[in-house]
């Protein structure tokens, strides 16, 4: 518990690491916000809001609900806060704003939603704390910080690993996984498949290899994303795996986020290691 405690209240983990991760995140909302813009359009003529009845309801859903009538007003406020938070330093109320956006945003959209909207919401809701400051006086206030900070960034990599554990746990369940034929189902989700992938999935031993290696992947995520050693090789595996689904699947946003999500598990000396890569040397 000791080193627990230490590990939480003693210093900001990782803070250029995950303010990168933070500001990714919040481009990539910024990016699908405005794709969404003209489609929400269309999906607001046919599909509206009910009013919650309760009033913390009504005030946590005001932006979704005022969609209905303005659907411009909503997202360009959006737009707006999004450029913001990619402009200024991360602060908790920003963060509180930005999981409020991401989450009425999905409700606005929720016809045309799919996974990649939840894992945003999921996340935006763990990185409200993540606001780094160094100049704190107060001590108590430091520490409550601190550990707010530090425990927002657990939770945040925690979720990735959880999506991966329950994926994976699920799938070793399924018989059409352990046999590979998953992947033969694949080719006939004709609003999903690239038809440029046409045959690739009818040899019954290479659908056994691409079953078996996302299963492992999945289950093995977990203990392999938190060792030194395995920690890049597995997220370089995870990149390779998920624009494998993107290309194959058609699916480039939940693709995207997942790839996104493996910057919370990056460390600030990985960054410092890029920077003297390409840092010039002095004579």
């Amino acid at each position: 518990m000791e080193r627990v405690g230490a590990y939480l209240m003693d210093t900001f983990r990782e803070p250029t690491s995950t303010r990168i991760f933070f500001k990714t995140l919040v481009a990539y909302a910024l990016i699908k916000l405005m794709l969404m813009w003209p489609i929400c359009r269309i999906v607001l003529q046919h599909h509206t809001l009910s009013l919650p009845r309760s009033l913390p309801g009504k005030i946590f859903m005001a932006p979704a609900l005022l969609a209905n009538q303005y659907p411009d007003v909503f997202f360009f406020a959006g737009t707006c806060l999004l450029v913001v938070l990619l402009v200024v330093r991360p602060m908790i109320l920003l963060n509180l704003l930005f999981f409020w956006v991401t989450f009425n945003l999905y409700a606005v959209g929720f016809p045309v939603t799919d996974g990649s909207d939840v894992v945003l919401i999921l996340l935006s809701f763990w990185s409200i704390p993540l606001a780094h400051r160094d100049c704190i006086k107060s001590k108590n206030q430091r520490v409550i910080r601190t550990t707010l900070f530090n425990m927002g960034r657990l939770f945040c990599q925690f979720q990735i690993v959880v999506i991966y554990a329950v994926s994976g746990l699920d799938k070793i369940r399924s018989d059409s996984w352990l046999t590979g034929e998953a992947f033969r189902y694949v080719e006939h989700l004709d609003f999903l498949f690239n038809p440029l992938f046409n045959g690739v999935f009818a040899n019954p031993v290479l659908n056994l290899v691409f079953s078996w290696s996302t299963l492992l992947f999945e289950l093995l995520f977990a203990a392999l994303i938190w060792n030194n050693k395995t920690r890049l090789p597995i997220i370089i595996t995870g990149t390779v795996f998920h624009l494998f689904i993107w290309i194959v699947l058609s699916l480039p946003d939940f693709g995207l986020i997942m790839i996104l999500s493996y910057l919370i598990f990056l460390r600030d000396s990985d960054y410092e290691k890029v920077r003297s890569r390409f840092r010039p040397t002095l004579p």
